[in-house]
């Protein structure tokens, strides 16, 4: 594949959509639980998306669904994103989205240990070197907050293993959608995925409660689900244009830019975030973990 730096700014959307949600998240879920905000999130997606592939007719072959194997899939994958979304808002009442976004980076780390049990996939000496680089970060990166993941006591510890089962579900997902791939398209996949999500969350939802929403939230709930869309479809369009180490390398920095953009909210809203406690070492572990993130991802 010819790499072309269309695929390169396609990703840097990706990175600038993910590395912004948690404010468009934490204003959004002042009135709405985490399962409401994530069934509206899905909700619009899969109308968006539904009403994108029928224009096009490019819609999923349902027939397809009924069949054993597809239907096992389908629930692992829809579950598996489900309990990430609702699991990742959880933790930001415990957490900041730095801290957040770095743990998160377990999910690819999971999903490569998955892809080497399940199809066998091997990895290269730099991989192997990215992967040591990724674990090194994290502790450094957790240098004053391993007391607490050790013994899972305070709101740090607890946010953490929350922030752990949201990177499993985030693997288990992956692994059940790249299965899907060789029966459906991607898009076709997510809007089976968005569908069955909204139903499996309609009956832990409260879909009124967005009448208590003011027009900032309303604003920062419309922004959290077309997020969804932009995201992850700049992030299939990349792919197309860019090889997959180039863009799994530009993911890498979203743990760094939410750093920034995290301190910038805290400058203009102070105690709108926990604040992150910073040292040499936080620092340096953030820097190596995207350093071992971009590694990984590199073949």
């Amino acid at each position: 594949m010819t790499d072309s730096p269309r695929g390169i700014w396609l990703a840097l959307v990706t990175v600038a959509c993910w590395s912004v949600l948690p404010i468009t998240l934490k204003i959004a879920s002042r009135h709405l639980d985490p399962y409401t905000l994530t069934w509206y999130r899905f909700t619009v997606s899969a109308i968006a998306l539904g009403g994108f592939l029928a224009a096009r007719r490019g819609l999923p072959p349902w027939p397809t669904l009924a069949r054993l194997g597809a239907a096992t899939l389908v629930v692992i994958a829809l579950l598996g994103l489900v309990a990430n979304y609702v699991l990742y808002l959880v933790s930001l009442s415990y957490v900041s989205p730095t801290v957040a976004h770095v743990v998160t980076q377990l999910g690819p780390l999971l999903l490569m240990f998955g892809g080497i049990w399940l199809f066998h996939e091997r990895l290269s000496r730099r991989q192997w070197i990215g992967v040591v680089l990724l674990i090194a970060g994290l502790l450094l990166f957790f240098n004053r907050r391993l007391a607490d993941v050790l013994t899972v006591s305070g709101r740090a510890g607890v946010g953490m293993m929350i922030l752990l089962a949201a990177s499993v579900t985030w693997a288990a997902y992956g692994l059940a959608q790249k299965t899907l791939l060789h029966r459906f398209t991607s898009p076709q996949t997510l809007l089976v995925i968005y569908i069955g999500s909204a139903l499996v969350l309609l009956g832990f939802t409260h879909p009124t409660e967005v009448r208590a929403l003011s027009a900032l939230e309303w604003t920062m709930l419309g922004l959290s689900c077309a997020n969804t869309l932009v995201a992850y479809g700049a992030l299939a369009e990349s792919l197309k244009h860019a090889g997959a180490a180039r863009v799994g390398a530009v993911l890498a920095v979203v743990p760094l830019v939410t750093l920034v953009v995290t301190w910038a909210t805290n400058h203009l809203s102070p105690g709108f975030f926990e604040p992150d406690t910073l040292n040499v070492a936080t620092v340096a572990g953030a820097v190596v973990v995207t350093v071992g993130s971009a590694l990984s991802a590199s073949r």
